[in-house]
């Protein structure tokens, strides 16, 4: 008895060393160079690569979960890239403002999804032009994972300052609950345009430093959808 006792307790730490061997190969991969594929900053849907992807299926319910809060609202799109979610929601919403700092992803925007009631506009994110209370929704899609948590931070104490009492600001990123070192800087690796990966908790506290209603919603494939109201 007092062996299976023995062998019970060392598991987690057999689990645990099992899985740091596993990430430093990965990593090593990448240092290396061996075999490996970089992800893209931004990912467009209509895009043939992503044609039959099961990706495309997340990238359709990000999509419909920001053209839910968008209907009839005065919209700011962050860091709308080549503005397909800008598009989607300008269908419902009354004017979408489409804001990104790459102007060649606004040239695909404004080539590919204008419409007459959205403004594509080069602009950073953390340092918005807008004046105070001025959307009713703002959406950030894939987006504040983009930035180190200092400027994650700063992007939402923007959107807070920008959106209208009772405003909503929605989104999604990444979810990273296994904050092993090893774990981060692999993911970092395999997409090096992430700069700070959140877990739930972590995004409901920065959300709730500013936001007076936070709701952080864990999806399939490890990922989050929140919806905060000002």
């Amino acid at each position: 008895m007092r062996k299976k006792n023995k062998l019970w307790k060392r598991i987690p730490v057999l689990a645990r060393l099992g899985e740091n061997v596993g990430l430093l190969l990965v990593i090593l991969k990448y240092k290396i160079g061996a075999d490996v594929l970089h992800m893209n900053e931004r990912a467009d849907p209509d895009a043939e690569e992503w044609h039959d992807n099961p990706w495309q299926q997340v990238f359709n319910r990000r999509r419909d979960f920001a053209v839910q809060h968008s209907k009839d609202k005065k919209v700011l799109d962050l860091c709308c890239g080549t503005g397909w979610t800008s598009h989607a929601m300008a269908k419902v919403a009354t004017h979408v403002t489409a804001v990104d700092y790459s102007d060649q992803a606004l040239s695909i925007a404004r080539e590919r999804y204008g419409l007459d009631n959205i403004d594509f506009i080069q602009m950073d994110a953390t340092d918005l032009s807008m004046e105070s209370d001025s959307f009713d929704t703002v959406v950030s899609m894939e987006a504040i994972e983009h930035f180190t948590k200092e400027n994650g931070d700063k992007l939402i104490r923007e959107v807070h300052r920008v959106l209208k009492d009772g405003g909503v600001f929605v989104g999604s990123t990444p979810a990273v609950e296994n904050r092993n070192p090893l774990k981060i800087y692999s993911l970092q690796l395999q997409d090096p345009y992430h700069l700070f990966l959140y877990s739930k908790a972590i995004l409901e506290a920065a959300l709730g430093e500013v936001f007076r209603e936070v709701e952080v919603i864990p999806q399939e494939n490890d990922w989050l959808l929140f919806a905060c109201k000002k």
